[in-house]
């Protein structure tokens, strides 16, 4: 069917892109990605350090059972001990 005033419709021109709006929706796309790689590594390290502090709390117990500094006093000097007398 045509208009009123005849004739059909054309479907419009794909409207052409300078070589500055390419650039610069490369230049964003890249900005994007690296955006979403810093956003990854540091999820990453922050689940890493999460890991740490609970393996951290899991064997904290033990490792100062067994220390040297389990040895000493708060302000570095040996303790004193009653049972070699």
């Amino acid at each position: 069917m045509s208009g009123i005033f005849g004739g059909g419709s054309r479907p419009a021109a794909a409207p052409v892109k300078s070589v500055a709006q390419t650039e610069a929706e490369r230049d964003a796309a890249s900005a994007r990605a690296r955006a979403d790689e810093r956003a990854t590594s540091s999820e990453r390290s922050e689940m890493q350090g999460v890991q740490r502090r609970r393996r951290l709390r899991r064997s904290g117990g033990l490792r100062l059972l067994f220390s040297p500094m389990r040895q000493e006093g708060p302000d570095g000097t040996p303790l004193k001990t009653t049972l070699g007398g």
